[in-house]
């Protein structure tokens, strides 16, 4: 509706022209009779159905990126897991030893004779071997290779580039690569802002599309060396995360498709989807027991939600924020239309929100890229609320990922410990999604939920030395309360940015977020077990430092999201 110029687009309101055609109005003198009320976005997607068929339906397909995110997530847990192995025997000992456990007695006694045993006595030692097969005999590299245990995780990329002993740590470039690509996010937010939610979205599940695609079919079908392989699956990895970057869009996109009464729903729906996607892909590795069947099965549920994007709506927000009134309409006639709401109940206030805007709007000019950023940096508030939400980002998800290892001191199948994690998890959502229904609102549920976690996190130390099972009790408590902490954080920290820098904002708490998940595991693996205690300990005074930030950030249960009253008065002084 508005000219780079700030002047106003006539053209962009038949409504009001074909209005004042009719029944003209005097701007100085006449008075609307919805004047008095306040008239706001929210207020008119309430008026056309904020949760009916419209938005039920379209929160399934776009939810099938949050459910290929969890998908594309787990998928370095079954591909290069930590599996089993030992060195084989010599081909003059043993020909074509590439099963780990023993086929027969006698092939048993020489596994035993050339592969000295744990100090516990219940596995081979994974590493070494003995060079002549005699007990105190010189111990060796395994100079022809490993033998592998396929029993659970079938195939893996761990045994086809030998990533064990000496290559271990190279495994983790797998699930590091693929969280790096979540950094994209910082400024794919600010292309959201741009430019659009719907495009930026389906520019990243496309580009995300087509890499995998290409990738997988040279390193299905062109011969190379395994070494290439790896650096075409690093890259792989790292295309992948921008499912990070796609589920960050479509959780602000369901947040702005309903009103603030619906949006704790909106946002525990996406989260819950993504616990579905963990039952998913475990069900699909348990099925392809294969390393590169399940990418396969992973890059063809990614294309799954390609034909729906032409479909997807754009944000209302978005709109309303870039004073684009002629789509706005029509997308709000679509949600009117869909939910059986009548023009009558909601087309009034539009255009009385249109009177309103022709006002107040008619001096803003759209910024660049650089002098938002200028105008964001020189805004003192939106500055601080950054800085706390990143921390809050960061520690909340190093929390999740050091506190999930509680499942894996449980004896069970690592199919049946992920669901349980999943499930344990999805508690946790829900938990969050109700407790800001409540009085407790959004700050005082995300207080809650993380004081929980933090105590959960002092206590795992101390306990662990008495009592395995009353750890992995007290672990998987802390990732319920942690997941209520992250469900609470993901839906408070868009509403407390204005649309125009909400997607980037978003993608500034995620991406550091993504810092959280990486420093995580690097910090217990370089750590001895000696001084492990102290880093749940420094979490969780991290965690506290966050709770008492979290006190200077406003509630904003009761503001909607196109509130930008703060953000459009500073916008107007620069």
């Amino acid at each position: 509706m508005t000219t780079i110029n700030g002047d106003i687009d006539s053209s962009n309101l038949p409504i009001i022209k074909s209005e004042l055609h009719a029944d003209p109005i005097d701007i100085n003198t006449s008075i609307s009779p919805l004047a008095s009320a306040p008239i706001s976005l929210d207020t008119i997607l309430q008026k056309c159905g904020d949760l009916g068929r419209f938005q039920l339906f379209h929160y399934f397909f776009i939810n099938l990126i949050s459910v290929s995110a969890a998908v594309v997530g787990f998928y370095y847990v079954f591909a290069a897991a930590d599996i089993d192995h030992r060195c084989r025997l010599a081909e003059n000992v043993w020909p074509n030893d590439n099963q780990y456990h023993p086929i027969n007695k006698k092939h048993e006694i020489l596994i035993n004779l050339y592969i000295p045993k744990t100090a516990d006595g219940k596995k081979w030692e994974e590493c070494v071997r003995y060079l002549n097969g005699t007990i105190n005999d010189t111990l060796v590299t395994c100079p022809n290779g490993w033998a592998y245990d396929r029993s659970i995780f079938g195939y893996t990329f761990t045994e086809e580039a030998n990533l064990v002993c000496g290559s271990q740590p190279k495994k983790s470039w797998i699930a590091t690569l693929m969280q790096c690509g979540g950094f994209a996010l910082l400024f794919i937010g600010s292309f959201a802002d741009k430019f659009g939610r719907k495009k930026t979205i389906a520019t990243v599940s496309i580009i995300l599309f087509i890499i995998c695609l290409i990738t997988q079919i040279m390193i299905q079908w062109i011969p190379m060396s395994i070494n290439v392989k790896f650096i075409l699956l690093l890259l792989n990895q790292f295309a992948s995360g921008l499912t990070a970057a796609a589920f960050s869009l479509i959780f602000i996109l369901v947040l702005e498709l309903t009103s603030s009464a619906h949006t704790g729903f909106a946002g525990n729906f996406a989260l819950v989807l993504f616990t579905i996607g963990e039952g998913v892909v475990t069900l699909f590795a348990y099925l392809a027991k294969d390393w590169q069947l399940l990418k396969w099965i992973n890059t063809a549920f990614i294309g799954l939600v390609i034909p729906y994007l032409y479909f997807m709506p754009e944000s209302p927000l978005y709109l309303y924020s870039k004073r684009d009134f002629f789509r706005l309409e029509a997308l709000l006639r679509r949600i009117a239309t869909t939910n059986k709401r009548d023009e009558a109940d909601w087309y009034p206030v539009y255009q009385e929100l249109l009177r309103n805007q022709s006002f107040i709007l008619s001096n803003q000019k759209e910024l660049t890229f650089l002098q938002k950023a200028h105008q964001i940096l020189a805004h003192r508030s939106t500055v601080i609320k950054l800085l706390i939400t990143a921390l809050l980002g960061f520690t909340t998800l190093m929390l999740y990922i050091k506190i999930s290892y509680g499942l894996a001191a449980m004896s069970i199948s690592p199919y049946l410990g992920i669901l349980i994690g999943a499930a344990v998890e999805a508690g946790g959502y829900v938990t969050g999604s109700l407790l800001i229904s409540t009085r407790l609102a959004r700050k005082g549920s995300f207080i809650l939920v993380t004081s929980v976690t933090i105590i959960c996190v002092i206590l795992i130390p101390i306990i662990s030395n008495h009592s395995p099972i009353a750890t992995v009790f007290i672990a998987q408590f802390g990732k319920f309360a942690i997941s209520g902490s992250i469900a609470v954080s993901w839906i408070f920290v868009p509403e407390l940015f204005p649309t125009a820098i909400r997607s980037g904002a978003n993608g500034f708490f995620i991406a550091f977020s993504r810092i959280g998940a990486i420093v995580a595991p690097i910090i217990d693996t370089s750590i001895s077990d000696e001084y492990l205690p102290y880093t749940f300990y420094a979490s969780a005074g991290l965690a506290l430092i966050v709770v008492l930030l979290t006190l200077l950030l406003p509630e904003t249960k009761y503001t909607s999201m196109d509130d930008e009253e703060d953000y459009e008065k500073n916008r107007s002084d620069a």
